[in-house]
């Protein structure tokens, strides 16, 4: 493994001191586990909330050590490269409603608003000109409480709460439209509780972006966009809430389920899908869920994703959770109900988006643009493109750069070593006409 990748990053003495320490005492657990934590531990849940002693250790070890940069085993590597992406001609796609997707949207401390006025100089213009914008908003955001920003070193529960600063910022710095809709279902919804929740839900409401995912009553929050006489139904969940256990009466408020174990019950998630068909020509489920900090996704996770396709027949299943970017995948199968032949596209994780975590190749951002064809009668996914990006840091000032072409650092140089091994194969050939 490469010397600066992954390259933790504290800022202050005291994170310094900590990391260092904690990386020493992970490279003393390596001489017992470090072979055995190679690739990902099958069937690992990831769930705060559920952790034993093990679980815990050998998180830490990925966080702050050595990260699994190979698959669960040789086959399932080997299935991810192999796979192929729709792809349309240019010309094909004037016809076509596109749907920028973005990774995560998180409060940390680096996103100020004098850092970031040139963040969206770059892939603004891509990401802003789709019909649509969707990204997952990792935070509330509710002003009448104190900020709460990722800590330094993850040592202690984190609660986070966005500013009205920050989302200015992940909403476009006011350059351009800004979001059509965001989830807000992840394991950060209730970090200020059920009136931060709420709260988060009419800050979205004022600013016209439809949130998706959690709610403030009985009736699941869908939304719907209209393009072009076609209905896009956008519908979220996830897989925890970190250490809160959530209250019998405030259930409804976040969609939940066990989205990230081997077997788990997906009748509640059929269910909003199913809801959401009744609603609109194409269903696009958000899905936080999977496991941080691993190149590919667990075994556990695909057959979970898998089983969705199958039962409830999303057109896509756009994830979120990891915070750096794995492998997609276009999966072919019959619907349980329909029992037609279908292809969907998954995609496991984009990484972290406006965020700036700990891990080099956690500044790297997968953007997706998909193009449906705008066919009332069959507004099928007909093309992808891929804009691959870093969050580059220059004299304290941010800005999304390329990832491919000529790179002027030695992070960048990471960035496109581990383009080339483990994404590249499945998205190469349809990266943005912009960069390619």
């Amino acid at each position: 493994m490469p010397a600066r990748f992954p390259a933790v990053l504290p800022l202050t003495f005291q994170g310094k001191f900590l990391c260092f320490i904690l990386r020493i005492l992970c490279a003393a657990l390596a001489l017992f586990k470090g072979k055995e934590w190679e690739r990902p531990i099958p069937n690992f849940e990831e769930n705060p909330l559920r952790y034993r002693f093990r679980d815990l250790l050998y998180f830490a070890y990925k966080y702050y050590y050595r990260p699994p940069i190979q698959a669960e085993n040789q086959a399932l590597e080997d299935y991810f490269h192999a796979q192929k992406l729709p792809f349309a001609k240019a010309e094909e796609l004037q016809s076509c409603i596109s749907i920028s997707v973005g990774g995560d949207l998180m409060p940390y401390s680096w996103i100020t608003k004098e850092s970031c006025t040139q963040l969206w100089d770059k892939l603004g213009p891509w990401y802003f000109s789709s019909d649509i914008v969707f990204a997952n908003l990792e935070t509330p955001i509710a002003p009448s409480k104190k900020p709460g920003i990722v800590p330094e070193v993850m040592l202690s529960n984190m609660y986070f709460n966005g500013t009205e600063e920050m989302f200015h910022i992940f909403n476009g710095n006011g350059q351009y439209k800004g979001h059509d809709v965001l989830s807000t279902a992840n394991n950060h919804s209730l970090d200020q509780g059920a009136d931060g929740l709420i709260e988060t839900l009419q800050f979205l409401d004022q600013k016209n972006i439809q949130s998706t995912g959690t709610q403030a009553t009985e009736e699941k929050r869908i939304a719907i966009v209209e393009r072009e006489g076609i209905r896009f139904a956008f519908v979220a969940a996830t897989y925890c809430l970190n250490a809160i256990q959530i209250k019998e009466e405030e259930k409804h408020l976040v969609n939940l389920g066990d989205f990230n174990l081997p077997n788990c019950d997906l009748s509640e998630l059929d269910k909003l899908v199913q809801e959401a068909r009744a609603q609109a020509d194409v269903v696009l489920l958000s899905l936080h869920t999977g496991n941080a900090y691993q190149a590919y996704p667990s075994e556990h996770t695909t057959e979970i994703m898998h089983r969705i396709f199958e039962l409830c027949e999303p057109d896509a299943i756009l994830g979120s959770h990891p915070h750096n970017p794995q492998a997609p995948e276009y999966y072919s199968y019959t619907g349980i109900k329909s029992g037609q032949a279908k292809k969907g596209l998954c995609i496991y994780s984009q990484g972290d988006f406006v965020a700036y975590d700990i891990f080099t190749w956690c500044h790297f951002h997968l953007g997706f643009k998909l193009y449906f064809s705008s066919d009332k009668s069959n507004p099928e996914l007909k093309h992808v493109e891929v804009y691959p990006s870093m969050m580059k840091q220059n004299k304290s000032k941010f800005q999304f750069v390329p990832v491919t072409g000529q790179s002027d650092s030695k992070e960048q140089d990471e960035l496109q070593r581990f383009w080339k091994q483990h994404l590249s194969p499945s998205l190469s050939a349809h990266l943005a006409p912009s960069i390619g």
